[in-house]
Order: structure tokens, then C-alpha cells, then sequence
């Protein structure tokens, strides 16, 4: 009998993990806090064993059999209860491969090296983030994976494009992923595409309509900002309420000229003369009106009345733009951007990690939260990013941030009928603004897709599953591929013997199963005839159940 993977851990990732491991073939049994935890409950449902226990105690262990475990997956939400229960099972145990999910992965190195050799240290939320961000820049295209050592990446061509390596699904039908190229209509593809077109083999030139297109789209050289430019875009900072001051003092100023001037005791150089020194108080007694009209003199009072307050409020204002931004940042309020950025509701682990990519990369960001005490909070306030406390589902939040002008909203709580309600929320105020929303359960996500045609949909469990399952097991984990919410999977394998497919043709493999071959033995695109045979190293993409299939042992 197979030895088990020993799994602990209460929340959605060790769900996933054993889900993973299940497909693969692999026993597992799940050590939970309560029966009551999502992952007890999901493994009962699995018909798995389940072990309740305290996962720093020796006897726990010792129930779930651990003297006959073939690995250890520590998985729990909390970095302190993770380190003691690896330290524990070290004690015990002197061969078995230890993987223990930490979030601070500033200790990561360190807790690899208490482990050395054996252990592994991963972190979900680091290894989901990319793809989020991914999605939230750019959809479902620009992933990228890599493959015999060559770089793939997912983009809309035509489906003519010799740099196409294998179409994932026609744009209009994106949930009919791993279309044959019968199936394909006129319409373009979103497929791994090489952008150096270093596996197109004889395929051809690009079409004259097809170059094209990529020459519109190539990168252009960088554009230097005019004078002109740079001078608008230093105006555009500077509040609305100035210009408003300005032209109240511009208009005061006319007004006490012209009368002046009108009045004919003072000549129009004398008269802006006399204006500008009684509106900054300053007047020297050099012009005076003490031979003037009395109504002269009365318009004179009023008009040093006027000038008191503009320069009160000249000031005031001063003082609030030097003042009040040092207090703002020290009290964690930061200017809002106004467009093209990206709202991020929930400032939790992910939303966390989320922020602090975003802000890697130069992209304007604003965060949502309800909790001042969110993880995300203080990174957001050394990161200088703008953090509004409010509910993202409550009506007027997602106006005042601007979404009307935002490139993207990412809904990234922990609670789906949250990231629900928000992605909702932020489709009634803007239909065209990009939503990526997390979610812990795939298989809603497809079906939402279809429903309401939400943008794109990640779970993070489900992101950073391959990873703990191919560090449990030993092996290359496989390349995720998240595509209008059907999970794929690039695998770099060796077919085993007991695979269902081994001496099909790989023509007739296309057309009836989810897997497309990529490589074999190191060759790009093999002929359709080629017989596939046990051994045999093989690049795929497919989705999950047939990578399982060809992972099981």
C-alpha cells in the first residue's frame, strides 16, 4: 500500500493540496483542529481519513501515522503554530520530507536552514500574487510560463500566427479551452504564442495582415515630454481652490484700479500703484487720498476690508499645503489618484502582497478596508499608498475613488460573497473597468463567468496548490494557467507505464481528450501520427483531470 502525505491545516489551501494530491493517486490524511473546519469537513466529504488533533503534540502524529507518512504538509493559517509543529515533527522524524506554508517569508531562509535538508518552506500568498497582479494589468493574457526553456506567453492572434504554439480557445467561446484547429472559427485565439518564434519550424511567414497588426502593437521608443507637457501636468497638481483665490484677487485688483483710475484723482499707474500696496497692506503713505472724495475714501475702507481676508486666505492656504500634507502622511493619508489606477478592496495577506507588487512596478493603487488593523495597513503607510476605511459593497465608496477613470478593481477579501458583492458593486459603477475578483471554489467561478461575465476570477488556494503538492511529492510542479476561470496546466513529465493513452497516436489523443502535446523528447511539435510511449519525456497544456491522469502512479 502507497504511504500517505500527511496534511494539517484547517483553512482552503490544505483542501486544495489534498485535492491535488488526490487526482495524482496519493493517500493523504488530513490532521484539522475540529471537525467542524473547512478542510475536515471537505476531506469527509473526499471519504479521506481525518485525524482531530493539536498539531504540537507528539500524539497527534502518532494517530495520524506518522512512522509511515512518505511526507509532511504543515498548512495552517498561523506562521508561529506552523514553526512549532514542523520543529515538532523534526524531533520526530529524520527522513520525511517537511513542507511548512509560512506568509513572513522573511524567515523563510532560516526555517529551510533549521530543516535542512528535508524541509521546504512555501508561501501562498507569494506564489498567487504574480498572477493576480497579472490579471488585474492585463487579463487573461501575458501569462507566461516556461517550457523546455523557452518562454510561452498567452495572447490574442490570429490563428494563422506561425508564432502560435497552441491555441487554449477561441476568443468568443473562452470557456471551450483546447479547441482543434477544425473547431476553430474566423474569429482570433488566445493561445501560448512565442513571441521569438524559435519552435515556428516550417510553418511559413507571418501573414501580411497579421504583421501588420504586431507592427501597430510593437513597442515604441519612449516618449519625451514637451515643455509644453511637462507644464500642464505641474498645473494639474495644484488644487482647484488656488485658481479660485487667484481670480478673486485678479478681480479685486481690476475693480481697484479701474475706480481709481476713474475717479481721476489718481492716474491708471498711480492707481494700480495704490491697489497693490493697500491689498497687501503694505501702503507707505507715498499716495494717499487725503485730498479725495469721500465716497473715494469709503471704497477705499471696503477694499482694505477685502484685501485682509484674500490675504488671510492667501495665508491659510499656504500654510495648509505645507502644514497639512506632513500631518496627512504621518497619519497615513496620502493623495488619491484620479485615473488609471487600481482599487484594491481587502488589505489582508493577499491584498498585502498585492499592494506591495503593484507598487513595484510604478502602478497607481488605493486600498479598502474595514479593519484598521489589517496586515496590509502599515506596508500601505510606508508604501505611501492612500487607504480609504470603508465597506467596498456600500454604495458611493467605489464612486469617490474614482472608478470611472480606474484600470482595474481587484476584490481580494477573504470572503467570496464579499468579492461578490463588490465585483458587482464596481461593474454597476463602471461596466468597462477590469474586475478580478477571488474566489475560493473554481468550479463557482466558471459558473459566475457565465452568469454575469465577471472579467477574471482567481483562487489562491487553487493558484498555489501545484506548488505544495509538487514540493510534497518530490517533483517539477506544473506551470498554472488561469483562463476565463478553466483551470490549465503546463507539465514537464516522463509518460509512466500505466498511462491510459500510452501507443495512441497523438492526433487521435487531440480529439478526444483535454491535452494538448507541446513537446516530445525535446522536439516541438511532433507529427499527428507520432505513437506516444511510456518514457517518453513530454511538455503538455491541459486541464487538471488530464494532467492527473498523467501524473497518477
Amino acid at each position: 500500500m502507497e504511504r500517505p502525505v500527511l496534511i494539517a491545516g484547517d483553512d482552503g489551501v490544505p483542501v486544495r493540496v489534498r485535492e491535488e494530491l488526490a487526482g495524482a493517486g496519493i493517500p493523504t490524511v488530513s490532521i484539522c483542529s475540529s471537525k467542524n473546519v473547512r478542510a475536515a469537513r471537505a476531506a469527509v466529504a473526499a471519504n479521506a481519513k481525518v485525524v482531530i488533533g493539536d498539531v504540537a503534540t507528539a500524539a497527534t502524529w502518532e494517530q495520524a501515522g506518522i512512522e509511515h507518512a512518505r511526507s509532511i504538509g504543515i498548512l495552517g493559517e498561523d506562521d508561529l503554530a506552523n514553526l512549532s509543529a514542523a520543529l515538532q515533527v523534526a524531533d520526530e522524524t529524520t527522513d520525511l520530507p517537511i513542507v511548512v506554508r509560512l506568509f513572513a517569508t522573511d524567515l523563510a531562509d532560516g526555517v529551510e536552514q533549521m530543516l535542512a535538508p528535508r524541509g521546504t518552506v512555501l508561501s501562498e500568498i507569494e506564489v498567487s500574487a504574480p498572477a493576480l497582479i497579472q490579471a488585474a494589468l492585463s487579463g487573461n493574457e501575458g501569462q507566461r510560463v516556461t517550457v523546455g526553456g523557452r518562454i510561452l506567453e498567452v495572447a490574442e492572434v490570429d490563428k494563422d500566427d506561425p508564432g502560435l504554439v497552441v491555441a487554449l480557445c477561441d476568443v468568443e467561446h473562452p470557456t471551450e479551452v483546447l479547441p482543434t484547429r477544425e473547431q476553430l472559427g474566423e474569429n482570433h485565439v488566445l493561445g501560448l504564442v512565442d513571441r521569438a518564434q524559435v519552435v515556428q519550424g516550417a510553418r511559413g511567414a507571418l501573414p501580411a495582415s497579421v504583421a501588420q497588426r504586431h507592427h501597430q502593437r510593437a513597442p515604441q521608443r519612449p516618449h519625451r515630454p514637451s515643455n509644453t507637457e511637462r507644464a500642464r501636468a505641474a498645473l494639474s497638481t495644484i488644487p482647484g481652490r488656488a485658481y479660485v483665490l487667484v481670480a478673486i484677487i485678479a478681480i479685486v485688483f481690476t475693480i481697484g484700479t479701474s475706480v481709481f483710475a476713474i475717479s481721476k484723482h489718481l492716474d491708471v499707474v498711480d492707481s494700480m500703484y495704490f491697489t497693490a500696496t493697500t491689498m497687501a497692506t503694505v501702503g507707505y503713505g507715498d499716495v494717499n487720498l487725503l485730498e479725495a472724495p469721500d465716497w473715494l475714501k469709503l471704497f477705499d475702507i471696503g477694499l482694505m476690508a477685502v484685501s485682509a481676508v484674500l490675504l488671510a486666505s492667501v495665508l491659510a492656504f499656504v500654510t495648509d499645503q505645507l502644514v497639512s500634507s506632513r500631518i496627512d502622511r504621518a497619519l497615513g493619508r496620502f493623495p488619491r489618484p484620479r485615473k488609471d489606477h487600481v482599487i484594491v478592496c481587502g488589505l489582508g495577506k493577499a491584498g498585502a502582497r498585492v499592494l506591495q507588487g503593484l507598487h513595484d512596478l510604478g502602478v497607481p493603487c488605493i486600498g479598502v478596508e474595514r479593519n484598521p488593523e489589517a496586515v496590509g495597513i502599515s506596508l500601505a503607510r510606508r508604501l505611501e499608498i492612500p487607504v480609504v476605511f470603508a465597506d467596498g459593497r456600500a454604495p458611493g465608496t467605489l464612486a469617490s475613488l474614482h472608478i470611472d477613470h480606474a484600470r482595474a478593481v481587484m476584490a481580494l477579501t477573504s470572503d467570496d460573497l464579499v468579492n461578490l458583492e463588490c465585483a458587482l458593486s464596481a461593474r454597476k459603477h463602471n461596466p468597462t473597468v477590469r474586475i478580478v475578483m477571488r474566489i475560493f471554489d473554481p468550479r463557482l467561478a466558471e459558473r459566475l463567468d457565465r452568469g454575469i461575465e465577471l472579467d477574471v476570477t482567481r483562487s489562491v488556494s487553487a493558484l498555489a496548490a501545484p506548488s505544495f503538492s509538487a514540493a510534497l511529492l518530490g517533483r517539477t510542479p506544473a506551470q498554472p494557467l488561469s483562463l476565463s476561470n478553466v483551470p490549465l496546466r503546463v507539465l514537464e513529465t516522463r509518460i509512466p507505464q500505466n498511462w491510459p493513452h500510452n501507443g495512441e497516436r497523438i492526433r487521435d489523443l487531440h480529439e478526444h481528450s483535454e491535452l494538448r502535446v507541446l513537446a516530445l523528447d525535446g522536439r516541438w511539435f511532433p507529427a499527428d501520427d507520432h505513437q506516444l510511449q511510456a518514457g517518453q519525456a513530454v511538455s503538455v497544456v491541459a486541464t487538471k483531470e488530464a494532467c492527473d491522469a498523467l501524473t497518477a502512479r
